[in-house]
């Protein structure tokens, strides 16, 4: 049985734009990590650091701050429970590599969501 349901068109250019349970928690929580910080209006703590530090050196302080961010995002979902978080840089691509790997409370299944963020803003993309 569904519990939650919910509509996302992305990646979808027609048809069915339902999405229901684990796939719908993944994309609410892609969707803040899409979002810099403060860049919603009238929410000014919905959205993710990352996009200010993607030009920063990948320091231990550094991945302590997106570590911390990343908690905070995944704490407010009440459906997601956090079980591991990696985050890595490949100086070659220039890019920043959140992984993590959740718990979906309701139904106790466990997932993976990785999130690819570019110093190339065109080429950001996001996995679920």
């Amino acid at each position: 049985m569904r519990v939650f349901k919910g509509y996302s068109t992305v990646g979808k250019e027609w048809g069915n734009f339902k999405i229901y349970d684990i796939e719908l928690a993944k994309r609410d929580l892609l969707n803040e990590m899409y979002t810099r910080k403060g860049e919603r209006l009238m929410s000014p703590e919905y959205g993710y650091i990352v996009w200010d530090l993607l030009f920063d050196p990948l320091t231990h302080e550094l991945v302590h701050v997106i570590r911390e961010d990343t908690l905070r995002i995944i704490s407010r979902d009440p459906r997601l429970e956090l079980n591991t978080l990696d985050v890595t840089e490949n100086v070659d691509l220039q890019t920043l590599t959140v992984k993590v790997i959740l718990n979906y409370v309701p139904t106790a299944t466990i997932t993976e969501l990785v999130a690819v963020f570019s110093r190339d803003l065109a080429s950001n993309k996001l996995q679920g």
